[in-house]
């Protein structure tokens, strides 16, 4: 595999008067075999952080699984280990509860009393209360996982290789369908999500397309424009320095596409696995709200989501065709835009914010790839290998 540096470009201005270098991915030597070189510590350990409101019979049904698939590590360590070390791997499990009222809490504390419990007092969304559970774990990788999914056996097997490398944000696995989900008579498994397929447009960046390689045994190493809530396994200092999920997308949508996006802008990669595979039953608590509140949130999510990440005329063509959208709407009947529009401006304090905690970040690490730099270099590592996106 090839190492990347960054070689700096004209400076690029980001956020009002402050300018920061822009940077292009320039290809280098293979990268090293000692373990040393990567910085690797023999005793790596998990956090698994698990979000849960009124999730108790997800959480039956699925923490045996996230159980057996942590044992396993130590089980298939030592034949297939990249590491030195041989010593056992530790981990934990962490459950912040949401303000549940379906005896979740109760359920863990009877038959789970080694899962350290987080409760919210009040609901707060997605962001808040994983990051309640991120900030107090205590292990180098973490596995953010959503309480509707189910891990296979061998699920972290294939991910740990790519915490190797210095560079590396986190991997994310193949999702699909529980058996016989909408088919009756038949054991068809339908895959949910890929790599994330980078796309940017006039109409703003696209987080709805995935890729699969058509032959998924190579060793490619695939890049993804972003790590999937559902399940993202992810350096824990890292993640910390880009100080978690982005709060301001409470209570759901673009967490995960945003924060992906801020890693590759200092340079740190996402991955995709597709030999790593878990089982995910799509949106089981969204999927009991309102659908015009959930449509509200995800349109004013979207609007903040390309503020942030967007730059010079990509942003004043997506604001232009926003307002296009948004007149066009209006005159059919339907304010959902307008009132999105109204939540966004709201938020423009905290968009500011989260740019200049970007920015400094950036300034730190002297790196800054853009969306467009993301998707040219995605692109080009994909380029020779054969694939379809869905």
């Amino acid at each position: 595999m090839k190492n990347y540096k960054v070689l700096p470009k004209s400076a690029e201005n980001i956020e009002g008067n402050t300018s920061i270098n822009s940077s292009v991915f320039i290809e280098q030597n293979n990268f090293p075999e000692q373990d040393s070189e990567f910085g690797w510590k023999a005793e790596q350990s998990i956090s698994v952080v698990i979000p849960n409101y009124n999730g108790k019979h997800l959480l039956e049904a699925n923490l045996p699984t996230v159980m057996k698939a942590l044992k396993y590590i130590n089980i298939k360590k030592k034949p297939l280990s990249p590491f030195k070390n041989n010593t056992d791997f530790s981990f934990e499990i962490i459950v912040v509860d949401d303000a549940s009222n379906d005896k979740s809490v109760e359920f863990i504390q009877q038959n789970y009393p080694e899962i350290i419990l987080l409760i919210n007092e009040h609901n707060k969304g997605f962001s808040t209360t994983i990051n309640k559970g991120i900030f107090i774990a205590k292990h180098e990788l973490i596995l953010v996982l959503n309480s509707d999914v189910q891990l296979t056996e061998n699920y972290f097997i294939e991910q740990l290789k790519y915490f190797k490398r210095k560079d590396t944000f986190g991997v994310m696995s193949k999702i699909i369908d529980p058996p016989n989900r909408g088919k009756s008579n038949t054991a068809i498994h339908k895959v949910q999500d890929g790599a994330k397929y980078p796309k940017t447009s006039f109409r703003g960046i696209k987080t709805t397309y995935n890729y699969l390689p058509t032959n998924e045994s190579l060793e490619n190493w695939l890049p993804s424009f972003f790590l999937s809530g559902a399940n993202a396994l992810i350096n824990k200092e890292k993640l910390i320095q880009l100080g978690g999920f982005d709060e301001i997308y409470s209570p759901y949508y673009y967490e995960d596409a945003d924060l992906g996006i801020r890693a590759w802008s200092v340079g740190w990669k996402c991955y995709f696995e597709p030999k790593s595979i878990c089982m995910h039953t799509p949106s089981s608590t969204i999927s009991k709200l309102k659908s015009e509140k959930v449509k509200l949130i995800i349109e004013r999510n979207r609007i903040i989501f390309n503020n942030i990440h967007l730059r010079g005329w990509q942003l004043h063509f997506f604001n232009c065709w926003l307002w296009l959208r948004c007149i066009i709407k209006l005159i059919k009947g339907n304010s959902t835009i307008y009132k999105a529009i109204l939540l966004f401006r709201e938020n423009k304090y905290r968009i500011k914010k989260s740019k200049e905690k970007l920015l400094q970040l950036c300034e730190k690490t002297k790196k800054y790839y853009s969306v467009y730099d993301t998707e040219k270099y995605i692109l080009k590592k994909i380029k020779k290998i054969k694939y379809r996106i869905f």
